[in-house]
């Protein structure tokens, strides 16, 4: 059990460093002007978590536990919501704004690019985000199947 803990907790702070190495670049590049960090930053954090604990539930320390489970049944519904909002949110500003509003004024074609970047990956992170949201009751549901009718599957 202690491996189990060892390993969730070392995913979860890969999970944040890697969406802390997309987002220091956006602030390096933009700083304040980029009004999306706390979102984006929320779907990384998701689709990355959401996709092991799809692949690797049993190595999960709550791969047997009946509550965690059945939270993350009814969990995903105000996840995708906010989701879902948060990608309306960005794509009005995209259009409205256009990417180089990430950076106030600025004319130099690099930034056009790295504005391009930062509308790929964030629009990449949040369906990933909403596709692991949308498979994780699934996969609960069928680990309450298995450990029902097996002793050793999750």
């Amino acid at each position: 059990m202690n491996k189990k803990i060892n390993f969730e907790l070392l995913s979860i702070g890969f999970a944040i460093v890697f969406a802390a190495l997309f987002m220091i670049p956006i602030y390096m590049k933009s700083g304040s002007n980029f009004l999306f960090y706390f979102s984006n930053s929320i779907s990384i954090i998701v689709f990355l978590t959401f996709t092991r604990w799809i692949f690797l539930f049993g190595y999960s320390p709550f791969s047997r536990s009946k509550w965690p489970r059945l939270i993350l049944v009814f969990l995903p519904i105000p996840l995708f919501m906010y989701h879902i909002d948060g990608l309306f949110e960005f794509q009005k500003f995209v259009d409205e704004e256009g990417t180089i509003a990430f950076f106030k004024g600025s004319n130099d074609m690099g930034d056009y690019n790295f504005g391009r970047f930062i509308k790929y990956e964030y629009i990449f992170f949040c369906v990933g985000a909403l596709v692991t949201i949308v498979l994780m009751p699934i996969r609960m549901v069928i680990s309450f199947w298995r450990t029902t009718n097996t002793s050793e599957k999750v």
